[in-house]
């Protein structure tokens, strides 16, 4: 109950989410400790739901100390439940989409090593929640030819888990870009993130195009980085969103301004992200607030980086 405590101090929290992380508490406590393993993958289906809406509620939060308290206990919960129904889709998904969440929100700002394992913990969940098909699953870790063939598969319904798995993959990717298992991973990933953007390209307002823009300009030209591509996806999942997601701002900032050592669009970009405007729709308020703590960080470093 310190939880509901604390969060009824920050009138800005919408009271679902309090209830609705408190009710989560109370499911899993009955949930681990009653009936057969059938009862509980029975269980953990019934709290999909609650998942679903504890995400949309957490979305329109804007307060990121509420968030640093109270997401590594749902990621917890999160945890055990995929371990008690190890073949949910959706709550894979759910899964890969809070990972990615912590670890660019509020873990990267201090340890980047650390965001490293939560945005492989949450590509394995998006991997994961593909898996229901037989084709994908026997061709998962198959010769890459095979593995591209088995993509055809999936369809508009494994979109959400793609999509996180793509965000998580890249970012990943990009934080440990000597790594040999990076660099080989390199190829599969293109090859999700390619399926990702035939089947639902507009996904949250273009995410994919916004991790396209970031893979293609994580690397300088002579390493094969397109910036010039980066910057047509970019743009594409502006033109998508509005730009009211300033995430994608400071993304682009952080990566295709750095990467061409564009000093007038990144100044030009970030000062975007700060701009406090009136038209931000409230399941991006936490993107939002995100973003701006991210840029805040990116400016301090301005110096060391032109």
């Amino acid at each position: 109950m310190v939880f509901f405590a604390r969060c009824r101090k920050r009138d800005q929290v919408p009271a679902r989410f309090c209830s609705l992380v408190i009710v989560m508490i109370l499911l899993s406590q009955s949930l681990f400790v009653s009936g057969c393993s059938v009862s509980r993958k029975l269980a953990v289906g019934q709290m999909v739901p609650i998942l679903e809406s504890t995400a949309e509620a957490a979305m329109e939060v804007s307060d990121l100390n509420l968030i640093e308290y109270a997401l590594p206990g749902n990621l917890l919960l999160l945890d055990g439940l995929i371990r008690t129904s190890p073949s949910n889709r959706s709550l894979l998904a759910i899964g890969s989409f809070m990972q990615f969440g912590y670890a660019i929100g509020i873990v990267e700002a201090n340890d980047l090593e650390l965001a490293s394992f939560y945005y492989y913990k949450g590509f394995e969940y998006g991997m994961a929640s593909l898996e229901g098909g037989k084709k994908f699953r026997d061709a998962r870790h198959a010769p890459l030819p095979e593995f591209e063939r088995a993509l055809k598969s999936l369809g508009k319904k494994h979109v959400e888990g793609m999509a996180w798995a793509c965000a998580n993959w890249g970012r990943w990717i990009s934080l440990n870009l000597e790594s040999p298992a990076a660099i080989a991973q390199q190829p599969r990933f293109e090859a999700l993130l390619t399926r990702l953007l035939e089947l639902d390209e507009d996904f949250e307002g273009g995410l994919p195009h916004v991790v396209r823009g970031m893979y293609d300009s994580m690397r300088p030209v002579m390493f094969g980085g397109k910036p010039d591509s980066a910057r047509v996806h970019f743009e594409t999942a502006f033109s998508m969103s509005d730009r009211k997601n300033k995430l994608y701002l400071e993304l682009y900032a952080e990566f295709y301004c750095l990467q061409t050592l564009d000093e007038e669009c990144f100044d030009a970009t970030l000062e975007e992200v700060l701009q406090a405007g009136d038209d931000s729709e409230p399941r991006l308020n936490l993107m939002n607030a995100m973003a701006v703590r991210r840029a805040h960080q990116l400016l301090a470093r301005r110096e060391d980086i032109f």
